[in-house]
C-alpha cells in the first residue's frame, strides 16, 4: 500500500482508475472508511478493471453506476462489476462507515475453466452493470457478515481470496436469477469513456468542450448529457476536477512556484487555480502544501 495515496483516486492515462492495491504481488485493495457528506471526492466518476464491493455499516450512501443512483441503506452491499462507470456520494447530514474490496478478477480464475465459466461469465456480461445485495434478504445478510470479517484478515492472501470466492458464489447465485434488465448503450458508455481519456491525457492544455465533444464523436449538446447522466458532472468540471488533483499531486512531490504548477496543470492563472483547489480540497494549495502530507482528503473520504 502506497499510504501516501490513501484517500485519493489515481487514474491511469487511459482515464480508468490505477487501484492502489495493499500488495502488489496479490491485487486487492481492502479497507474500513468513512465519508462526510462534504466530501468532494467521493463523486469522481472512474472505472476499472477490479471487482468493487461497498457494505455500508453505518448510515446511508448512494452509488451512480452508469448513470443509474442505486441507493444503500445500512447492511446493504454493491457489486460494481468490471469496468462499470461509477462513482458514490453520502445522502444524508451524518457520517457513513462502510467496508470495501476491490480486487482483480484474476484472484479468482484458478484454471481456464473456472475462468470462463464461472468468471468472464459475469465481468465479460454488458447486462451485469451491478448487484444490491439487501440487508433484508438471506444472500446480502451472508456479503454482509463475510464483508464485515475480509479487513480482519489483511496480509493472509488465502483467507483473502477464501472470502472473495464466498462473495462469488453469492454472485452467482443471483446472476442465476437475474432477468438483467439492467441494459444500457455500449455506444454511450464507449463514447464517454474516450472523452475521459482526452481528458487526462490533455489537461494541461487549453482544452474546450468542443474539443472534448470531438474526442467522443459527439454533439456538445449530447456531449453534456452523456457527462451529467454517468458522472454527475459537466465536461469542464471534470476536467477542472481532474487539474486539482494534479495539482495536489505536484504540491506533494515538488517545490515549484504556484504559478508554474498553474500552467503545467492547464489553469489560466494561480489565482483561478487557488480558487479550484479550494472549491474540492476545503483549504488553499499554500495550506495544503503546508499541512501534514494528505491529511485533508482523507478526512473527507477514507478510501
Amino acid at each position: 500500500m502506497i499510504q501516501e495515496w490513501r484517500g485519493f483516486i489515481q487514474k491511469r492515462t487511459n482515464g480508468s482508475e490505477k487501484v492502489n492495491y495493499d500488495d502488489p504481488n496479490f491485487p486487492s485493495y481492502v479497507y474500513r472508511g468513512y465519508v462526510y457528506p462534504s466530501s468532494t471526492w467521493a463523486n469522481d466518476a472512474h472505472y476499472h478493471d477490479d471487482i468493487e464491493l461497498l457494505t455500508v455499516t453505518n448510515g446511508y450512501l448512494s452509488y451512480s453506476i452508469n448513470g443509474k443512483e442505486i441507493p444503500l441503506d445500512e447492511g446493504d452491499t454493491i457489486f460494481v462489476n468490471s469496468r462499470q462507470i461509477h462513482f458514490n456520494a453520502p445522502k444524508r447530514p451524518e457520517r457513513t462507515d462502510y467496508v470495501i474490496c476491490i480486487f482483480h478478477p484474476r484472484v479468482l480464475c484458478a484454471s481456464n475453466v473456472v475462468e470462463n465459466k464461472y468468471i468472464k461469465a459475469i465481468t465479460d456480461n454488458p447486462n451485469i452493470p451491478y448487484i444490491r445485495f439487501k440487508h433484508t434478504e438471506e444472500t446480502g445478510k451472508r456479503v454482509y457478515e463475510t464483508m464485515l470479517d475480509t479487513p480482519n484478515h489483511l496480509g493472509n492472501e488465502f483467507m483473502l481470496t477464501k472470502h472473495f470466492f464466498d462473495i462469488w458464489e453469492q454472485v452467482i447465485k443471483v446472476c442465476g436469477d437475474l432477468e438483467h434488465n439492467n441494459k444500457y448503450s455500449d455506444s454511450q458508455v464507449d463514447s464517454l469513456k474516450a472523452m475521459l481519456t482526452f481528458i487526462q491525457e490533455n489537461y494541461d492544455s487549453n482544452i474546450t468542450l468542443d474539443d472534448i465533444a470531438q474526442a467522443g464523436s459527439v454533439s456538445r449538446t449530447f456531449c453534456n448529457n452523456l457527462f451529467h447522466k454517468y458522472t454527475d458532472q459537466t465536461p469542464i468540471e471534470n476536467l477542472t476536477r481532474f487539474r486539482v488533483s494534479k495539482v495536489a499531486e505536484l504540491l506533494n512531490t515538488t517545490n515549484l512556484s504556484m504559478s508554474e504548477i498553474a500552467y503545467i496543470t492547464g489553469f489560466s492563472s494561480a489565482s483561478y487555480m487557488g480558487e479550484a483547489f479550494k472549491k474540492y480540497y476545503g483549504e488553499s494549495p499554500r495550506s495544503f502544501k503546508s499541512n501534514s502530507v494528505h491529511t485533508t482528503p482523507a478526512e473527507f473520504y477514507n478510501r
